[in-house]
């Protein structure tokens, strides 16, 4: 059963939030209706924003080996390119760009041309490709299951890794006629990017260049509250038990009416909900909210959440922890499959003197080129001695780590 829980949640406490202010400091006759003028990209798809913007889109379909259907956008084009109607310049370099947790590919054209990277990379001359991870708006297609089966929402950012990092690079490539391409990831397009590349060495050989924004491995070091606390709580199991297995979808209601009509309203109050959820930052641009708020966040599984919840935990980059009714130190030997959900999904362990699920490695087959550019996310907030421990283990992974930069105000 799929339901936004979330989306609802918040958004119905802006409402009301709004509704609030606006009684208490409405004085005018209440005959009267105060005309409000929403931008014009709330509630435009990635398409039409592109279009808008004046630049060539293309959509695509990929299947991945589990039988999920994504959707891709590519921009083939510069904007003179685009405008004048002639062909895309030959042999372009491709560049593959992967968004974060609860988000899509429209994080990457949402803004201006002068501040859209998906823009300034096809001005730069780059054939540009934009991924959308199973489960979030554009990507909610199954060749068995549809997205109101809970068998659909069966998936963790390992899968993401696992299938449809492999399944978008080939498919570009194969397109394109190129060897190799660039990726960039964001956040939990990063994590995919660890698990695709330590697991598939051929697919990293693929790459000659990864840029990894905000990267997300071990995430013990969280300090954002809103996440933090779910992990501590174990939220996860509270949506299983009400047999929930999407979080927090798109909901068109929520966040083009009201996240589109209450944030114009109310652009400040919806600026401070939303940094009780992502953290603060002086570099968003409030006057945009209504139209982020309009297509994020763009959902996930369940069980992709509570992934990361044991991350947080257990400050681990591991496996999904399936449970094990055995004693969590026990030799793996001495625990049988039906007291143990683990050893029936993972089978043998690395180490049989535990029963937790297989730890990722920590040296990957890394592209020819890294570059890791730390963005306080959520998922990496606060700069604090475990955080840049954790950085510091992230960036000895890489074997071929060209540069790291920080960015403090975000």
């Amino acid at each position: 059963m799929t339901y936004p829980l979330l989306a609802w949640t918040i958004w119905s406490l802006v409402l009301l939030l709004v509704i609030g202010c606006v009684g208490v400091a409405g004085e005018a006759e209440a005959t009267e209706v105060a005309e409000v003028d929403v931008d014009e990209d709330v509630g435009r798809d990635v398409v039409e924003i592109v279009e808008v913007r004046g630049y060539s889109v293309e959509t695509h379909k990929v299947t991945t080996a589990d039988d999920y259907i994504l959707t891709m956008y590519r921009l083939p084009k510069t904007y003179a390119e685009s405008q004048t109607g002639a062909k895309a310049a030959v042999k372009k370099p491709v560049v593959l760009l992967q968004h974060g947790l609860l988000d899509s590919s429209f994080t990457f054209v949402c803004n201006f041309r002068n501040q859209s990277l998906a823009f300034l990379l096809a001005d730069a001359g780059y054939d540009v490709w934009l991924g959308n991870n199973r489960g979030t708006t554009w990507s909610r297609e199954h060749l068995t299951y549809t997205d109101d089966d809970d068998e659909f929402w069966e998936f963790s950012w390992e899968d993401m890794g696992k299938y449809d990092l492999p399944a978008e690079i080939n498919y570009v490539l194969n397109k394109t006629r190129r060897s190799t391409l660039s990726y960039v990831g964001h956040s939990e397009g990063t994590t995919q990017a660890f698990v695709g590349f330590s697991t598939d060495q051929e697919l990293a050989k693929k790459v000659s260049y990864f840029a990894a924004l905000a990267p997300v491995a071990w995430t013990g070091h969280l300090t954002a509250n809103v996440f933090k606390t779910m992990a501590k709580l174990h939220l996860e199991k509270w949506f299983q038990a009400f047999g929930i297995a999407e979080f927090s979808a798109k909901s068109t209601f929520i966040q083009e009416v009201i996240g589109g009509y209450a944030c114009t309203l109310a652009e400040k109050l919806c600026s401070t909900t939303i940094s009780l959820v992502a953290g603060p930052s002086v570099s968003t641009n409030t006057s945009r909210i209504p139209v982020y708020i309009s297509q994020t966040p763009a959902g996930t599984s369940v069980k992709n959440m509570a992934h990361y919840a044991q991350s947080i935990r257990d400050n681990t980059f591991a496996s999904y922890d399936y449970g094990c009714k055995c004693d969590r130190d026990s030799d793996i030997d001495e625990c049988s499959e039906s007291k143990c959900e683990n050893k029936k999904v993972y089978g043998s362990f690395e180490s049989k003197a535990s029963t937790r699920p297989p730890s990722r490695s920590a040296r990957w087959c890394t592209p020819g080129q890294v570059s890791s550019l730390d963005l306080r996310t959520p998922l990496q907030r606060r700069q604090t001695s475990s955080s840049s421990a954790m950085r510091c283990r992230l960036a000895r992974s890489f074997t071929n780590l060209q540069s790291r930069n920080t960015v403090t105000s975000t």
